[in-house]
């Protein structure tokens, strides 16, 4: 397995950006000096394209996943397979994700569970929808809102939250 995967899967997690986004993601994409990558294209079952919803877009990284994308190659793909081609997205989990996930005893899952992950962290740390948006290249929040999983404990402070927030507030009512 090529040391590049545990940077593929940081970016996914960490972005939100989709695994066919991340397999044509090129050096010439990456604005590492402004901790920044330019999602203009994608790739599936190793055809070029453009993204989903046909935008580029600038997604913001932090500071470790641009020390790890410095160590990766200077020129071509970013995460070029053994012959120098996209790869392939099922090949990924078929032979690298469940494999890992079965290792560390989690259920399987796919590439795209670290898109819902990305995206319910972001909303449960309650980021500006707009920037959400942005990141992930959703058309809209309805797109988003599927893609929330709050745990439990995550709903219960939430409820605090809203609870301190009502005691702090005047609250009035209207009558009309």
């Amino acid at each position: 397995m090529p040391g590049f995967y545990k940077t593929l899967f940081r970016l996914a997690g960490y972005t939100g950006m989709r695994i066919g986004e991340i397999c044509a993601l090129r050096v010439q994409d990456l604005r590492l000096e402004h901790g920044t990558v330019e999602v203009c294209r994608s790739v599936w079952e190793g055809k070029e394209g453009p993204t989903k919803n046909h935008k580029r877009r600038v997604v913001y990284l932090d500071s470790v996943t641009v020390e790890m994308l410095r160590q990766n190659r200077r020129s071509g793909l970013v995460f070029p397979s053994r012959a120098q081609t996209s790869l392939y997205s099922r090949e990924i989990v078929r032979h690298v994700l469940r494999p890992l996930c079965k290792q560390l005893g989690i259920p399987p899952a796919g590439t795209h569970s670290f898109r819902h992950g990305r995206v319910s962290l972001m909303q449960a740390s309650r980021v500006p929808a707009d920037f959400i948006l942005s990141q992930v290249g959703h058309s809209s929040l309805r797109v988003t809102s599927g893609y929330t999983h709050f745990a439990h404990k995550q709903k219960r402070e939430l409820a605090e939250h809203l609870r301190s927030c009502a005691q702090t507030s005047q609250l009035c009512s209207v009558v009309n």
